[in-house]
């Protein structure tokens, strides 16, 4: 769950004024819910426990929504070994199909187990496939994906365009058209004539001694 479906939920559907309403239900000012929204400040434990009453959703949601580490759980998952009850095994692409997000078993160059609080919400991982999000994400970094059609404002995502599957940060303008930008300087924001929403991008990784990484071809 993100800033943006807690948002959402009590407004009806619409990020826009519920960061207001928040503050209102909340009875605290609207700059602290805005740095919240912004990631300066993170809510305390008594507004995370208000939060999740008037968005209808648990105290893990919110943390996760706003990146707060839930302590408690933490150290849980640490005493409890990894099952099939509390793992997800998310499927690696091994590049980036055409038919996203769509693939078939051919598309999948293995799984990854993990314990499911890590991504909440992942549905699948695929390999950047282009630095225009350098310096963050560079070429090869695997990319944790959930699905989603909505653009989210000022969020990196996988798109298709009339060029095909790119990653790109979400720029919606005041007239509601939806640009995309890079965090790479070389590469200028354009507006797609064609624009589909793949899904968010909510975590990466990569490995810095590739050159002793067998692939799973070679165990």
């Amino acid at each position: 769950m993100t800033k943006e479906d807690l948002l959402k939920k009590i407004n009806n559907g619409i990020v826009r004024g519920a960061a207001t309403k928040l503050a209102n239900l909340l009875d605290i000012s609207h700059v602290s819910v805005s740095r919240w929204i912004s990631g300066q400040l993170k809510p305390s434990e008594e507004n995370v426990k208000k939060i999740a009453k008037v968005c209808g959703v648990s105290e893990r949601d919110v943390k996760n929504a706003f990146s707060i580490e839930d302590k408690e759980f933490s150290r849980s998952m640490r005493a409890i070994p990894l099952t099939d009850k509390n793992t997800i095994s998310l499927p690696i692409l091994a590049d980036v199909p055409a038919g996203l997000p769509d693939f078939s078993e051919a598309d999948v160059e293995t799984f990854w187990d993990i314990p499911r609080w890590v991504f909440p919400g992942a549905d699948f991982v695929v390999k950047c496939n282009g630095d225009s999000l350098e310096p963050k994400l560079h070429l090869g970094d695997y990319c944790v994906i959930r699905k989603t059609e909505e653009p989210l404002h000022g969020r990196a995502m996988v798109v298709k365009t009339e060029n095909g599957i790119c990653m790109k940060v979400i720029n919606k303008l005041k007239d509601g058209t939806i640009e995309l930008r890079s965090t790479n300087p070389k590469y200028r924001p354009f507006i797609p004539q064609e624009l589909a929403i793949v899904g968010l991008i909510i975590g990466h990784w990569r490995r810095d001694d590739k050159e002793n990484w067998n692939t799973p071809e070679e165990h």
